[in-house]
Formats: C-alpha cells, structure tokens, sequence
C-alpha cells in the first residue's frame, strides 16, 4: 500500500486514508473541539504524506508513528494560525507540580477526558496534548508552539486545574442524580 502511495496510485491512497482515518482523526480532535477542523487538520496531514511519502523510511520506525508525527506537526501548524488570533499569557514563575497530581492518561475514559478537553482554550489544549498525551517535554513545545517552557508549564497546569474542575463537577452531578 505505501508503495502504491510512492508510485502515487490513488487506490493505495484511498486504501491508506480508510485504515488510518478513524486513529488519525481521533488524535486530530484532542487538539481541536471542532469537527470540521479536525477534518481540515486531517485532510492536510493526509496531503503531506502523499506528497512526501517517498521520504518515509521503514528502518528507522514504523508508518503509523510516522504519519502521526506529520498529523501532530499539522495540528501544531493549524494552532500556529489561531494563535495569532490569540494573547497567549507569559508567565516568569510556574509553581513546581505537587506529589498529589492527578494523571490524564491512565484516570480517565478516553471518551471522557475528550470531551473535557474541547472546553479548554485552543492553545491550553495544544499544550496538554502535546506534554500529556503525545510526551513532548516543555522544551520541545516551546520551541514547535514559540513560547517559553514557562508559559508550557503554565498552560499544562491551568489545563489540569481545568480538567479537575470539569470532572469534579460532572461527577458531583452524577451524584446529585443518583
């Protein structure tokens, strides 16, 4: 199939888009709330490897980590635009995370996290999804966000504060319900 991709034949494509579709699209909504971008960040992604899977390298690692690479660095280049539609807060001190954190990967339903996640400021939600769920250090967001690994510090915490209401509430009304 990749090499249908290479010799550019649209079958192959076709093919690679449906088996990759339902994972890719997925990672796309954890950096976006809304589903027609998401599909946009999808779609461009989807446009870069066909134009440059001749540059995947099956030695070096897998296709899927590769194409969600090229997804991730989408999404990353779709927030870049709303960002500059958007004051991002600078922050010289950050408070060290405590011992009690609480752990956004292994806690929460992914279902349930996600739609907590699309209640958070756009470039929050990059931030926490690039550090939280994809492992990139607060060094690299900031270099790939251009902002400073406080202002990622920040954010990863506003982002925790915020999803640790969210889910306190929705379980107090489930309580309540019961």
């Amino acid at each position: 199939m990749i090499y249908g991709c290479q010799k550019n034949d649209r079958s192959a494509q076709e093919q690679l888009y449906k088996l990759f579709y339902t994972d890719m699209f997925s990672t796309c909504l954890r950096y976006t709330s809304d589903h027609h971008a998401a599909l946009t960040i999808l779609n461009d992604a989807f446009l870069k490897v066909f134009l440059h899977v001749d540059q995947f390298n099956d030695r070096v690692g897998g296709f899927r980590p590769w194409l969600k690479t090229v997804v991730i660095h989408t999404a990353i280049d779709y927030t870049r635009k709303l960002k500059k539609q958007t004051h991002i807060i600078h922050i010289d001190h950050v408070p060290e995370e405590g011992a009690d954190d609480f752990d956004l990967r292994h806690n929460w339903k992914q279902e349930e996290i996600g739609e907590h996640l699309k209640m958070l400021p756009p470039v929050t939600r990059m931030v926490i999804n690039l550090f939280a769920f994809d492992g990139y250090t607060h060094k690299d967001i900031a270099e790939q966000l251009n902002i400073t690994e406080s202002t990622s510090r920040w954010h990863v915490g506003e982002a925790r504060k915020r999803l640790r209401n969210s889910m306190d509430l929705k379980q107090a009304k489930l309580v309540h319900h019961e």
